[in-house]
This record gives C-alpha cells, structure tokens and sequence, in this order.
C-alpha cells in the first residue's frame, strides 16, 4: 500500500508532519511494500488540490496520515477509496513505523469535526489547513 503523509518542507523539516494536505505544501509518499519514502512539492503533482487526488490515484496511493482532516476533506477522500488515518503526534518516522505495525487509527467524522470545532468552524473554504487557536 502507498500512502501519502503531508510534511512541512523537503529539506530540514520533512521528517515532520504538517497539519493537512494543501495545494501548496509538501508531501512525502511511502511505499510499504518497498519501504521507500519519496519526498515532492504538491505542486509537482498537481497545480490544485482538484488534480490531487486524481494524481495519487494514478499513482496508487490509497491511504493519508494527516494530523487533522475538515470534514468534508473527509468525505470527500473516504467517498473516494482512500483510507485517512489519524497521525499520532508529527513525526513521520514514528507513524510510518504505527502504520506498518497497524497502530494508526483511521479518521471517522466525530474525529473530523471535533477538529473542526478546534479550529473555531471559521474556516471559509473546507481544507485542512486550519491550525488550533492558542
């Protein structure tokens, strides 16, 4: 299975994962059958996030780790095929090693909108770059 983690950047922190998938950010895509890891701008797969999915579909990508999800980023991705599962803090390497030892739980709707209430529900669009109000 390939599955695709959002991270921060591609050089000192892309061992870190960010707080959604966007247009815009990182992504690194793990193959665990293979146990490889590679790294790429969004953009060089797709200029928005309407080609994304699409793009990781063709790349057989059918699974997410994300640290929060809108819920209907949720739906949509579930409606999908995609499995979406809940990253356990942000490092990359301990929650690829969570997911191969079948530890990550998937995403549901009351985790998606429990972060939705987090984020203030003052999101404009539904994405999954809301971050929690401090």
């Amino acid at each position: 299975m390939k599955i695709a983690i959002p991270v921060v950047d591609l050089d000192i922190n892309k061992n870190i994962i960010s707080g959604g998938l966007n247009s815009t950010g990182h992504i690194c895509i793990y193959d665990d059958e293979a146990n490889e890891a590679v790294w790429m701008s969004v953009l060089d797969l797709a200029t928005n996030m309407g080609e994304l999915l699409p793009t990781l579909e063709k790349k057989t990508v059918s699974g997410i780790i994300t640290s929060r999800i809108q819920p209907l980023a949720l739906k949509v991705l579930v409606n999908k095929g995609f499995h979406v599962y809940k990253s356990r803090g942000n490092l990359l390497d301990e929650n690829i090693l969570q997911f191969n030892r079948k530890e990550l739980t998937l995403f549901n709707m009351e985790n998606a909108i429990a972060e939705a209430i987090i984020c203030g529900g003052s999101c404009d669009v539904c994405n999954t770059d809301c971050q929690e109000n401090a």
